[in-house]
């Protein structure tokens, strides 16, 4: 074994909720659901692009293995999250950065199934544990750190999507739930309640 893990869920999912920082919900699954996926796709891309830069920066050694293991696979849910959430989406300008990024991960495949993350025929990563606490750190630095061009242009890529879904949420106008069921006639002056 390689890597010296003692990584815990707790761990994990606080590591998680603060690549999610500005939309904490956005990183439990449980409540995706409930999220808009425009909403996602900001979250998705943002915690994205912060994961590939704390991969840059962080320690390949042994004695790093949790922060290692905790990055990597932050990595690779937050990264199925923003294929999973910008699916939908019909902006050119979120959609092209996106089929970018898949493109690089399937140029990486062969090396990223030598550390233990197999690449689907549709996109999607699977982290086999084992395998990748088997791995060298030096090997999985390669892939990731400051070394390799792969997590800046995932960075780069991910950054361009948060800009162009920011955009479209501010343009988008909030959804008006009316409460009232009279309909305003043009002899009377009722109006309908409006919840914003």
């Amino acid at each position: 074994m390689n890597i010296n893990v003692n990584s815990s869920t707790s761990s994990y999912n606080y590591i998680l909720r603060n690549y999610y920082s500005k939309n904490r919900n956005a990183s439990r699954t449980i409540l995706r659901s409930n999220i808009d996926d425009q909403l996602l796709v900001t979250a998705d891309s943002d915690a994205l692009s912060k994961i590939s830069k704390a991969l840059r920066n962080i320690e390949y050694s042994s004695d790093n293995g949790v922060g290692i293991y905790n990055n990597v696979k932050a990595f690779v849910d937050t990264y199925n999250n923003l294929s999973s959430s910008s699916g939908s989406s019909l902006s050119y300008d979120i959609t092209h950065p996106q089929k970018l990024i898949k493109s690089l991960v399937k140029g990486k495949a062969g090396e990223l199934e030598d550390i233990g993350i197999s690449v689907s025929a549709s996109g999607k990563l699977t982290l086999d544990k084992e395998a990748l606490l088997k791995s060298s750190p030096g090997k999985i630095s390669k892939i990731f750190s400051s070394d390799s061009d792969f997590t800046q242009k995932i960075k780069y890529y991910s950054s361009k999507i948060y800009k162009a879904s920011n955009l479209i949420n501010l343009s988008t106008p909030p959804d008006i739930e009316f409460s009232g069921t009279s309909i305003p006639d043009t002899n009377t002056s009722s109006v309908i309640d409006a919840k914003v």
